[in-house]
């Protein structure tokens, strides 16, 4: 009698698993829709930000961890720092 108790916990617990992914997706569906609508409404283009997707690109096993190169700098100025007001901002 236990068994079946525990299996139907377990079947009733990975069907409420399974509904509440899909509502979840359900519910992204839908505002990637209502946003990409709004967006076409409003005249303005839709933008999709793929940049995460090329900098994972660059971290395949391996490969390691991509390094730019060190630029060499230019001339470094040492200067005091003093604070300005807003009456003596000169224009030119």
């Amino acid at each position: 009698m236990s068994a079946l108790l525990t299996f139907i916990a377990r079947v009733v617990f990975g069907v409420v698993t399974v509904v509440l992914v899909l509502g979840l997706l359900a519910v992204a569906v839908v505002t990637m829709i209502g946003l990409l609508l709004w967006s076409l409404l409003r005249g303005r283009r839709p933008v999709f930000d793929t940049s995460g997707f090329a900098r994972a690109r660059s971290f395949r096993a391996g490969r390691g961890v991509p390094r730019a190169k060190a630029q060499p700098t230019g001339e470094v100025i040492d200067v005091e720092v003093r604070e300005v007001s807003g009456a003596a901002i000169r224009r030119d």
